[in-house]
């Protein structure tokens, strides 16, 4: 016959098991939660970058300006004689500047920030690097578009590493990600 210390026994050990099985589903659960709450965050900064009208008919001007030298891009599109222009340019490289440096710093994961964003971030450093170098040098500011340049470099390299051409053309557009 069992003794009653036996029974004893085996209740509390079956005990502890289910405490502890309760335990690690409850751990489980709280990572689970958390990695969607940090992707959940991820796709909300990312999706405050360029979606509304404005932003795109803002980026399709910026695209399509044209300069001969930084002389002629200060004449045309400068602060003091284009305020508009100057607003809507600092508006995106501001945007681009702050999405690369939270990417930078962690904050952001890159896959979801290159596979939303495409290109945009390595179309208009190639369209502004020029300018950015030279607003560096004219006015002292080494640090000026920091993080919009790791951003487009990075952008690069994550469309490299994924077998994508890295040529400014139509073949940006047509990728479509693993299903």
């Amino acid at each position: 016959m069992i003794e009653l210390s036996v029974i004893r026994d085996l209740v509390a050990i079956f005990g502890v098991i289910a405490g502890f099985s309760y335990y690690v589903l409850t751990v489980r659960n709280a990572q689970k939660s958390q990695r969607l709450t940090e992707e959940s965050r991820e796709i909300q900064v990312i999706s405050g970058y360029f979606q509304t009208e404005e932003d795109n008919k803002r980026l399709i001007e910026l695209v399509n300006m044209e300069w001969a030298d930084y002389d002629d891009f200060e004449m045309k599109y400068g602060s003091d004689n284009n305020p508009d222009n100057y607003s809507k340019r600092a508006t995106v490289w501001n945007q681009l500047n702050t999405l690369g440096y939270l990417v930078k710093k962690g904050l952001v994961a890159k896959e979801p920030v290159f596979e939303l964003m495409g290109v945009i971030p390595y179309v208009y450093w190639s369209k502004f690097v020029d300018v950015i170098i030279e607003i560096r040098r004219r006015y002292n500011q080494p640090l000026y578009g920091l993080y919009f340049e790791y951003l487009a470099e990075e952008s690069v390299k994550y469309m490299q590493d994924r077998g994508i051409d890295t040529s400014v053309s139509d073949t940006f557009y047509s990728y479509v990600p693993d299903q």
